[in-house]
């Protein structure tokens, strides 16, 4: 009597390629890519807690117009917080935009950038509570949180490059071109944190005007 082959208990998906180096792309990479995402969107929503959480009723003769006015360096932070999330987001998306396959160490470096992303409400919290104009701690430490999320993505394309993660059709001028992106960027929130024991002043002067004046010369010289 013959035996009939039995089928394979594993699902067959062409979308999930293993190379022998245990590199995936397909699914795996769409997997990581939505993870971040959803990681953040969560951070970036996160950011406006401290905000609804300072909201209570007005007593006496104080006016709840006064109250909001009063609530003003948080939702300063808020507005700086979301934008500098929504820049890293964006070169995260950029980024893997590039990218073609995952190996585990892409992974974990991923997670560790997500690690720093899902840290950045707190020292927005602790910039949007300064009372003391003079206390520069809360700059300074809302800046190095900046950096090092920023330093921790460029280490990322960097791995991925030298490994030949990316799509092999690019040319050497457009992964150039990113990289020198990333290690500009890099270097001037590093920068912002020297300008930020000056004052928050010189350290939004550094994101705001030093960071994109960079970013063009660097895409200038990169050709």
């Amino acid at each position: 009597m013959t035996e009939t082959p039995r089928k394979s208990a594993l699902p067959q998906n062409s979308a999930t390629v293993s190379t022998h180096d245990g590199q995936s792309a397909g699914l795996g990479l769409e997997r990581l890519v939505f993870f971040s995402d959803a990681v953040f969107a969560i951070v970036i929503t996160l950011l406006v807690l401290p905000l609804t959480a300072e909201i209570e009723l007005p007593e006496g003769g104080q006016s709840l117009a006064a109250l909001v006015r009063e609530q003003w360096p948080r939702v300063l932070s808020f507005l700086v917080g979301f934008l500098v999330i929504g820049q890293f987001w964006i070169a995260h998306h950029g980024m893997f935009g590039l990218i073609r396959r995952i190996d585990h160490g892409l992974i974990w470096l991923n997670l560790i950038a997500l690690l720093t992303i899902s840290f950045m409400p707190f020292p927005t919290a602790v910039l949007g509570a300064r009372l003391d104009a003079n206390d520069q701690f809360p700059v300074v430490f809302y800046a190095a949180s900046m950096t090092v999320s920023s330093v921790v993505l460029t280490l990322t394309w960097l791995y991925a490059r030298n490994r030949r993660l990316v799509e092999p059709s690019l040319a050497n001028g457009d992964l150039r071109r990113f990289t020198m992106r990333a290690v500009v960027t890099s270097v001037v929130f590093l920068v912002s944190i020297g300008a930020a024991f000056a004052g928050l002043l010189p350290a939004v002067l550094c994101w705001v005007l030093l960071l994109p004046a960079a970013r063009l010369a660097a895409r200038r010289l990169s050709g």
